[in-house]
């Protein structure tokens, strides 16, 4: 099996602690599924977890529900290199988060519009504006760099990473959960036994070191029609799929490359990233029935 234990989080972009539906939520393997009011209180629950799989010398995958990266083009303009670590020291240098949720990104997407040259992020609080930051979607602005990364094209109902407010506001929750994760690569003890695929681990590995980030789209796993609260239970689906999966020696066909040429796959292990199980959704489905 690839890894003893899984831990899946369903990230939240609230400006305020907030508890319960469209908040965050992590589920464990083996444990109860936890609701955390703030991002600093997710992000200690979860170093706190991570130290405890070290210490029983586990192997553990942890899957976020945001994106990893940006379409092909954006960190070069952003971070001066075509490379998602640079991309990711430039949103953990940008990013102000607060224990109160409050956070300052959408200053951080007006200024990252202006280095962009287009008006690629858009969306903010109704009575606020910003310079370089619309408050609704610029179709013209996507010419030069994508919309959509190629993952997203390719999930049904995926929305893009430059959306900011609304319903599947992605990009909120991008921006923000990359910088608390840059924090814990940069974290003197959990750094070192980090991993981030596919960018750092191919996407079928070999998995060196102990954990691995991975992201996910929790609705790819199914779900009861009238299962409350979803986002609770869509956690808790990954965490008991991808334990199935490991158990059935399948995860690693679930985390294998897409078949694309070999020019399009080095763009996602420098930029784009994927998402976990992306074009693998029928063997998914089967591994699960069976």
């Amino acid at each position: 099996m690839l890894f003893d234990r899984f831990i899946a989080v369903d990230w939240s972009a609230a400006n305020a602690p907030r508890l319960g539906a469209n908040a965050i939520w992590i589920a464990e393997t083996g444990r109860s599924s936890c609701n955390l009011p703030t991002r600093h209180a997710a992000m200690t629950h979860l170093r706190t977890r991570l130290r405890a799989a070290l210490a029983a010398g586990e192997r553990l995958l942890v899957g976020c529900d945001f994106s990893f990266g940006f379409p092909l083009g954006a960190a070069e303009r952003l971070a001066g290199s075509a490379d998602w670590r640079a991309l990711w020291a430039r949103l953990a240098a940008a990013i102000i988060d607060g224990p109160d949720n409050r956070s300052n990104r959408f200053d951080v997407a007006s200024a990252f519009n202006v280095r962009l040259g287009q008006p690629l992020f858009w969306g903010h609080p109704v009575g606020r504006s910003y310079p370089a930051l619309a408050p609704r979607r610029t179709p013209a602005a996507y010419a030069e760099i994508a919309e959509k990364r190629l993952a997203e094209r390719l999930t049904r109902a995926a929305q893009p990473v430059w959306k900011l407010m609304g319903a599947g506001s992605v990009g909120s929750q991008t921006l923000l959960g990359i910088a608390h994760l840059e924090a814990l690569r940069q974290d003197a003890e959990l750094g070192p036994a980090i991993a981030v695929w596919p960018f750092e681990t191919g996407f079928t590995g070999p998995f060196v070191r102990p954990i691995t980030l991975c992201e996910i789209y929790p609705s790819m796993f199914p779900l009861a029609a009238d299962t409350e609260p979803r986002d609770r239970a869509q956690v808790e689906a990954v965490v008991a799929g991808f334990a199935a999966l490991n158990r059935a020696d399948a995860l690693g066909a679930l985390l294998a490359p897409p078949l694309l040429d070999s020019a399009t796959t080095n763009g996602l292990l420098s930029e784009e990233g994927w998402i976990a199980g992306v074009g693998r959704e029928a063997m998914l489905v089967g591994r699960l029935a069976a």
